[in-house]
């Protein structure tokens, strides 16, 4: 086919002969390959099931393509690779099953579609063994185990959330029916202010009668007046606080802090309970979560928002070192929530599966305003829901924000040791009160008041005529040394938020309010951060000089 331009004028030669004019061929196009989709796109024989990523698989093949994507991120893992410094290449090629690891592993269940696909996962392809410490013969074809033993941990939030039905002995059935190898650890929210918790854990661990510790690790605990903007500590004696039950303690904690602050303190709650119990359980090396990598794109849109910028790419690390001998992993970090979903379906557990966690129900609801604002949502839902409305038209919109979120890498490398925040144990931002103060605008210079024609001049310590609020302006950085009576300094920015009291708190509601007892482990790193020796360390410091059954 010819493409000449007809309006060009034919050449002549010397000779007086018209020449013919130059044929210009179009470019043929590019056969594009047609894909049936009503076959799977990876055996090319089966009807196809299902459409993951543009991706169409059948039951079979969709089994297979996700233990592959969940194996490519935990083996690499528990071979030592560190995310921080490993090539993407060398993450991802190095698929091999990963070697048996010295001790065993706490599996976080939620009952939600990941953690569930997570753990019926990894009992099902044999990572986890049967708690018998035998050896596999790989002569004869068996597989090695990755952990000997692992403790499926629950942690329920009926308590505290109206309306929410108590799973736990549905959860438990269903875990006692995998096998020998795996063992329910049961707890609940209110587990928090329970200063038994890690006795109970120590005797469903090793089976001996240990004694139940009283109070926190430094023998008291400690009272918050959330009213204040500098959050003022107050010790608590032991004696005050046994006639109020763990339930109702956090039922005052949460109905102290304002809708929207609730959900990130019940994360908070969750994650220093499984962290108690992987560090309190014998011969746990390795904590496994099973978020998926949409709860992952909500994680880092809220937690951006939340202020959580300085700690995020910790928080959003597949492998993530606690301390010496515990280490956090996310497998289930490449998998979406409705290819987890398609995997509980498959293996016929969708009927009990619970994805929503529902904590905006927790406490008494808000009132809206005038403009009928307030009482909304938290930041963590509205999220989820803006993300799960954006992947139905554009599905690449999870995976999208998952690899911006792994370009992300954690500032405090190389700057020596950072303080951890007392309540989501993570290492706090340098000048979180100094940001926060240059934000915060509690008043405005000039302002007229009714009936008056004097502007108020502004206060003596504010050369430039405004006013920031009062714990802002006595704020110091955190150094380190020596006690703080307050416990703003202490915390993140993101904490720092979610206790920050309303702008606007009425003088009646000042008047009633009432420090409220935080849970132990905030305790217990208070009084890290204090230097507070405990009772079990003067001990062990003055043991030489005591008499014998002196205390």
């Amino acid at each position: 086919m010819s493409c000449g331009n007809v309006q060009d004028v034919p050449e002549v030669d010397v000779d007086g002969v018209q020449a013919e004019p130059e044929k210009v061929t179009m470019p043929r196009k590019k056969r594009v390959r047609r894909i049936d989709k009503s076959l799977c796109q990876r055996c090319q024989a089966t009807k196809s099931m299902y459409i993951i990523r543009n991706v169409t698989y059948c039951k079979e093949c969709f089994d297979a393509a996700f233990y592959s994507r969940i194996s490519k991120t935990l083996n690499p893992a528990l071979k030592g690779f560190d995310s921080f410094t490993s090539s993407r290449k060398s993450y991802l090629l190095n698929g091999s099953r990963a070697p048996r690891q010295t001790g065993d592993a706490v599996l976080a269940l939620s009952s939600g579609a990941g953690s569930t696909s997570m753990v019926e996962m990894l009992v099902s392809r044999e990572f986890i063994g049967k708690g018998d410490g035998k050896i596999a013969d790989l002569t004869k074809g068996e597989r090695e185990v990755v952990w000997d033993k692992g403790w499926v941990v629950y942690v329920e939030f009926a308590g505290v959330l109206e309306g929410v039905d108590d799973r736990s002995e549905i959860v438990k059935q269903w875990v006692d029916g995998l096998g020998p190898g795996i063992r329910y650890v049961g707890l609940r929210a209110e587990d928090v202010f329970d200063a038994g918790l890690k006795g109970r854990l120590h005797r469903l661990g090793s089976g001996l009668d240990g004694v139940t510790p009283t109070g926190g690790e430094n023998g008291a605990t400690v009272a918050l007046d959330v009213t204040d903007p500098d959050l003022p500590l107050f010790s608590v004696p032991e004696s005050s606080s046994s006639t109020t039950t763990p339930l109702e303690h956090l039922r005052a904690l949460i109905s102290s802090l304002p809708p929207a602050s609730r959900p990130a303190l019940l994360s908070s709650i969750l994650n220093s309970l499984l962290t108690v119990a992987a560090q309190t359980l014998p011969n746990i090396t390795h904590l496994l979560l099973g978020e998926t990598s949409t709860r992952q794109a909500s994680r880092l849109i809220a937690g951006t928002a939340l202020g959580k910028g300085w700690s995020l790419p910790l928080e959003l690390n597949t492998v993530h070192r606690l301390d010496e001998r515990l280490t956090r992993l996310k497998p289930m970090k490449d998998v979406t929530t409705k290819e987890a979903a398609i995997y509980c379906h498959l293996r016929g557990l969708s009927g009990w599966t619970r994805n929503e966690r529902r904590w905006e129900l927790a406490g008494p609801k808000g009132k809206r305003d005038a403009r009928g604002k307030g009482a909304v949502s938290s930041l963590e839902q509205l999220t989820e829901h803006f993300i799960a409305g954006l992947s139905v038209t554009h599905p690449a919109t999870v995976s999208t924000i998952n690899r911006t979120g792994d370009k992300l890498v954690y500032p405090g490398l190389g700057k020596g040791n950072i303080p951890d925040c007392p309540v989501c144990q993570l290492p706090v931002d340098p000048s979180a009160l100094q940001w926060k103060s240059r934000t915060a605008l509690t008043s405005l210079p000039n302002k007229i008041l009714p009936g008056s024609t004097a502007p108020v001049s502004a206060p003596a310590d504010r050369a430039d005529g405004v006013t920031r609020s009062h714990h802002m302006i006595e704020a110091q950085p955190w150094t380190g040394d020596g006690p703080h009576d307050n416990l703003a300094p202490l915390l993140c920015y993101g904490c720092l938020t979610t206790f920050t009291p309303p702008t606007v708190v009425s003088k009646a509601v000042k008047a009633e309010a009432k420090p409220v007892e935080l849970p132990i482990w905030i305790s217990d790193n208070i009084a890290r951060a204090r230097k507070e020796v405990g009772r079990g360390e003067m001990r062990q410091q003055i043991g030489e000089f005591l008499l014998d059954g002196q205390e």
